[in-house]
């Protein structure tokens, strides 16, 4: 056990640490729990423990055993295909699975190798045959305690390494960057989410603040895409929490509600938003609907958090100000972060024992020390003109606008950009966005003024063929999926 956390909840040993329903746990309980699943997992000689479990206690309760043990734990998100699947528990060296009956249900019968050792109403144990083949291959950096799989923007995904200490030393910076306001925690991200694992957990936890875990069904989830919104605030106005943590797409959800309504629990002090790029328009509108939201930045090399804005200091069109255990640098307008980093990524020896790391972000630090975000590197775009455009800079622009939901930005080796919008039809007329969008053309250079648009029949879910679960664009599947309609928009009469 952590010695800080352990000296934190020895003070207060009656108080609810973990709340799930009506399952409450204290101190006390929660040490003979985690002491169950050490025993359990001691007597199944395991080494590399995958996880894919609903939220809940029980998450936690594991995650902390396999700690004790020295046992490497993968989270494994909901949403992975059968390959993502097989490919990390392959990597990952696994030799015991822990699932629910949904994902049960959905793959184990499409994972030959998983033998099933125990099976409950709420979860099932099975042995997998992996742990030999990591170890004569070395896939995995000495000190691994997690390994955490993102799917990024392609098929395979990347596993990121990340020891215990570094794990808790993020956590005990952003307790102390959080202030003691804070006293119960709401976990609405899936804790497969190292965001919420880091900051939603550990954090909270080092504060002496409870950490309320409900389901993500109870929550609205319905699969990792779809969201009602209407659970979603019951739940957080029943919880009345001090914090929770949002992706921009459940904050614009949350905007919405203010605006047809709905109000917060006065006792929510601290929204943290990340995992994409929030527009400055929205952050706007969350700070005029008496959403206390603060942007940080973040990313799994850097065990999630990187910049943060706080109750103390924050700069609304900033992700924050770098956190106390790292050091930022800019090189050719690319973020490079220094410090305690992930041990390298599982099955590639080259990116072990690295000391920095480049993001793929473009950015710079402002005369105050906040980080500014100015999009991914990889993703500008070079008009035949020449001239570097960043597409999500444009998207940001439409997104201020108000009749436009979402936009995706195309112009690489043509001649002017272009975009693919989402509006409410129901609300907007298409008159009312053309004219929003030739007011914007009007503050942009003309080589990033949007000279075409198409519109989208419905909108992008995340987790999707054209968004990722935290709300980014796949842009090459963008591109790929729109190829027809760009095609017209740029066919040689409309061009010249």
């Amino acid at each position: 056990m952590n010695m800080k956390l352990d000296a934190i909840w020895q003070q207060q040993a009656q108080k609810s640490m973990l709340v799930s329903g009506d399952n409450s746990l204290n101190y006390a309980e929660f040490l003979q729990q985690v002491s169950g699943y050490k025993k359990s997992l001691t007597e199944l000689s395991a080494t590399s423990v995958a996880i894919c479990l609903d939220n809940g206690i029980d998450w936690v309760l594991i995650d902390i055993a396999c700690q004790q043990l020295d046992i490497v734990l993968l989270p494994l998100p909901t949403y992975f295909s059968t390959e993502q699947v097989q490919h990390s528990l392959i990597t990952a060296g696994c030799d015991v699975l822990i699932a629910d009956a949904l994902f049960a249900d959905k793959l184990i019968e499409r994972l030959p190798e998983a033998d099933l050792i125990e099976s409950a109403s709420d979860m099932s144990l099975y042995s997998l045959p992996y742990a030999r083949l990591a170890e004569d291959k070395k896939c995995i950096p000495d000190g691994t305690a997690k390994i955490t799989f993102t799917s990024g923007t392609t098929g395979q995904p990347k596993g990121a390494c990340l020891s215990n200490a570094h794990q808790w030393q993020v956590a005990e910076v952003l307790a102390k960057n959080i202030t003691s306001k804070i006293t119960k925690h709401l976990c609405v991200l899936p804790l497969a989410t190292l965001l919420e694992n880091i900051a939603g957990i550990y954090a909270p936890l080092l504060n002496g603040a409870t950490v309320e875990i409900p389901t993500l069904s109870s929550l609205g989830f319905n699969g990792s895409s779809s969201l009602n919104f209407n659970k979603f605030i019951q739940q957080i106005s029943q919880s009345e929490p001090s914090s929770l943590i949002t992706t921009p797409e459940i904050l614009k959800g949350l905007v919405q509600a203010c605006e047809m309504g709905w109000r917060a629990p006065k006792s929510l002090q601290f929204i943290a938003v990340g995992g994409a790029h929030t527009a400055p328009a929205l952050l706007s509108a969350a700070k005029a609907s008496g959403l206390p939201v603060f942007q940080g930045y973040g990313l799994s090399e850097c065990c999630s958090v990187v910049s943060l804005n706080t109750i103390n200091n924050n700069q609304p069109k900033s992700a924050g100000k770098i956190l106390s255990h790292l050091k930022v640098k800019i090189e050719q307008n690319e973020i490079i972060v220094q410090g305690p980093l992930f041990l390298g990524y599982a099955g590639d020896k080259s990116s072990w024992g690295k000391t920095e790391y480049a993001t793929g972000d473009l950015g710079y630090l402002d005369d105050d020390g906040y980080l500014i975000i100015q999009g991914r590197k990889k993703n500008t775009l070079v008009t035949s003109f020449g001239r570097n455009v960043n597409p999500e800079w444009i998207e940001s622009r439409l997104l201020a606008q108000t009749h436009i939901k979402q936009a995706i930005v195309f112009g690489d080796a043509k001649p002017f950009c272009c975009a693919a919008i989402y509006i409410d039809k129901n609300t907007t007329s298409l008159e009312q966005v053309s004219k929003n969008i030739k007011e914007l053309n009007k503050t942009l250079p003309d080589y990033a003024q949007i000279k075409a648009y198409l519109y989208l029949k419905t909108a992008i879910l995340p987790n999707s063929e054209l968004m990722t679960a935290n709300g980014r664009i796949r842009r090459p599947a963008a591109l790929a999926n729109f190829a027809e309609q760009l095609d017209e928009i740029y066919q040689p009469e409309l061009v010249n």
